[in-house]
């Protein structure tokens, strides 16, 4: 698969899919690590020349596989050369007054609207992402007080189970027999009787997996009712409450997902691309001068306006087209790996979390009395006679 392997190129050697086609767990966890390198440079607010020296996860590494970039080029410089060498017709030279600014303007509009769309749609889904972890971490906050440590441990199972399923059917990047297996095997979130459920289900088909993995949790919270184990009708609606908001969470991916840009849209500019970044080569070439009015200097300056053009418009259609799908492989898209993980040792560091010591009045009065001044309207406690240990 062309696709992993150039990312399996920009990582080492790295074996990119396995005897099925599907990308290998080594080849989506060296893609995690160097999405996330990424990220940690937008964070490190480095220096700007610092900042030109990278490649990965910038607009050079994708424009140099651009065919439109280097169509443009071949244009340019292939008039300049003919200006230089060939005879040129009389009539050339009239072509560089072509009015290209108003089909610019307007391309440029649209490519705009393009990007802010899908940028839009990238941080909703982001968005999503992190609704999803904070309502298994609220569950899990509830479940470790209210709920007996087994059945709190089986009700995040799952929770970290549908969440892991609900990328792996919704993305065919995080396929089932390499994604899921691995991820699986690792943090023991179903067992091997359950694994068959989610395979006769198509985990990698749909949300089917994920919706009935909430529904078990369900399942098991509605049983800790008929047990007695939930007598307060407060905590059985919170926690049902949470993880149907997980669900819904997810369905709004999937929802999301359904609904992309209207290829119309992007077929419209691509046609637009098409048409108006060779004829401004052509145009640009021309006006650069012919006949004895011919200058390397002017050659190279009127290049870099080209190649400006260029950077612009098919950066600004691709970055718009990496964005519109934020579950992929690209080192731009969403850390799924990582949020699936941290999510994992998260909720369950919360269930498995201790307790304090009993409340003492006096203990508490102490440190109360102990603290800084928290204002004039608030005078400060008087010390207490004595602490207990």
């Amino acid at each position: 698969d062309r696709r992993f392997g150039a990312r399996s190129a920009a990582m080492g050697k790295v074996a990119s899919v396995n005897e099925h086609g599907e990308p290998t767990f080594e080849y989506i966890q060296g893609v995690e690590r160097t999405r996330r390198a990424i990220l940690q440079r937008g964070k490190d607010e480095e220096p700007f020349w610092k900042i030109l020296t990278h490649f990965n996860g910038t607009v050079i590494r994708i424009l140099l596989t651009d065919g439109i970039f280097w169509l443009t080029i071949f244009i340019y410089w292939g008039i300049r050369i003919w200006m230089r060498v060939g005879n040129v017709p009389d009539f050339l030279a009239t072509l560089a007054n072509t009015d290209l600014v108003t089909i610019g303007g307007f391309l440029s509009f649209f490519l705009i609207f393009f990007v802010q769309q899908n940028f839009a749609n990238f941080y909703g889904a982001y968005g999503l992402s992190m609704t999803c972890e904070a309502r298994i971490f609220d569950v899990a906050s509830v479940a470790s007080v209210a709920l007996p440590r087994t059945k709190g441990r089986r009700i995040i199972r799952y929770l970290n189970a549908a969440h892991l399923a609900g990328y792996v059917g919704m993305s065919s990047s995080y396929p089932f027999n390499t994604f899921f297996r691995e991820l699986n095997e690792k943090h023991r979130l179903l067992t091997d009787k359950e694994v068959e459920r989610m395979m006769a289900i198509k985990m990698d088909d749909g949300g089917s997996a994920y919706q009935e993995l909430s529904r078990w949790a369900i399942a098991d919270i509605a049983a800790c009712v008929s047990e007695g184990l939930i007598t307060d009708n407060l905590v059985a609606a919170t926690l049902v409450g949470k993880t149907m908001d997980f669900r819904g969470a997810m369905d709004g991916l999937y929802g999301a997902g359904d609904q992309p840009i209207q290829f119309f849209y992007i077929h419209f500019l691509c046609l637009l691309t098409l048409i108006y970044l060779p004829l401004f080569a052509l145009s640009a070439a021309i006006s650069a001068g012919t006949g004895d009015a011919t200058y390397w200097l002017s050659d190279v300056v009127t290049f870099i306006v080209v190649l400006l053009n260029d950077i612009f418009i098919i950066g600004l259609r691709l970055l718009g087209q990496k964005m519109a799908r934020p579950y992929g492989d690209d080192f731009e898209d969403l850390s799924v790996l990582h949020y699936i993980e941290s999510t994992y040792v998260a909720s369950n560091r919360i269930l498995e979390s201790s307790d304090p010591d009993p409340v003492s009045d006096e203990l508490e009065h102490r440190m109360s009395a102990d603290r800084h001044p928290i204002g004039d309207a608030w005078p400060p406690l008087a010390p207490a006679k004595t602490v207990t240990p």
